[in-house]
């Protein structure tokens, strides 16, 4: 019987010690994924807030390029309509066909 009871006395110990050691490796798993979705949830606000810069900077990009290209557009204009003048000018292309 004291040998039943010594035997259940370390099966006892080495349980309470396993249950105690799974608490344990429960509890940092837990607080590890913790840490980890934490870091990631900072990470994703940080990328969020870039993407908005991003799209704002691009907005004012697309408005600046299109003021752009009314401008070449006008110039480009203003460059057939003075070569036009070049032309009858001096007699070029263009004189010849009035």
């Amino acid at each position: 019987m004291s040998e039943l009871t010594s035997k259940a006395e370390i099966i006892g110990g080495a349980l309470a010690f396993l249950l105690l050691l799974g608490r344990q490796v429960q509890t940092g798993t837990r607080a590890g994924w913790r840490d980890a979705a934490e870091s990631h949830r900072e990470r994703a606000d940080a990328l969020e807030k870039r993407m908005e810069q991003l799209v704002s900077e691009v907005r004012a990009l697309r408005v600046e390029n299109e003021a752009l290209r009314t401008e070449v557009a006008e110039l480009r204009h203003e460059n057939r309509e003075l070569r036009d003048h070049i032309d009858r000018l001096i007699g070029g292309p263009d004189a010849a066909a009035q």
